[in-house]
């Protein structure tokens, strides 16, 4: 009985050091994927801003086909976004580039749509009125997956 003074408390460190070692690795792990999931959340939220900004510019494009131009940062939520079009030399094709951002998330969507203005010359109208069809092109993401 002698020689087994000192064994409870070795036991006792042993099985400590175990469950330290268990509580710290399911600490990180629940934090790794906490984080995954905020920026799963803001990537889709700046995916979303960004498409936002995309259908804006459409509108934009639509009530005034000779738009062209950047806008500033617009606040949606608790994100922002910002738009620039610009016109491809000689042709009715414009490329609209739209930026979703939110925290440190960002995402960037670029559209090509071609811009075609048809004036009614049969309307009753003065001036006559002028129809605005646009056709996407191509709609790009640059993202995470």
């Amino acid at each position: 009985m002698g020689d087994n003074k000192g064994i409870s408390l070795v036991i006792v460190l042993f099985v400590t050091t175990i469950v330290l070692l268990l509580g710290t690795t399911l600490l990180n792990m629940s934090t790794s994927e906490y984080l995954m999931g905020c920026y799963a959340r803001d990537y889709t939220a700046a995916y979303y801003l960004a498409e936002g900004g995309i259908q804006k510019a459409l509108s934009i494009l639509k009530e005034n086909p000779d738009y062209r131009g950047e806008t500033g940062w617009e606040r949606l939520g608790e994100g922002q976004y910002k738009i620039k079009v610009s016109q491809e030399p000689g042709t009715n094709i414009v490329t609209i580039a739209s930026t979703g951002k939110i925290n440190e998330a960002e995402v960037l969507i670029s559209v090509k749509a071609d811009v075609y203005v048809e004036i009614d010359e049969e309307s009753n109208f003065d001036p006559p009125q002028a129809i605005v069809q646009i056709h996407v092109l191509s709609w790009d993401y640059e993202g995470p997956i």
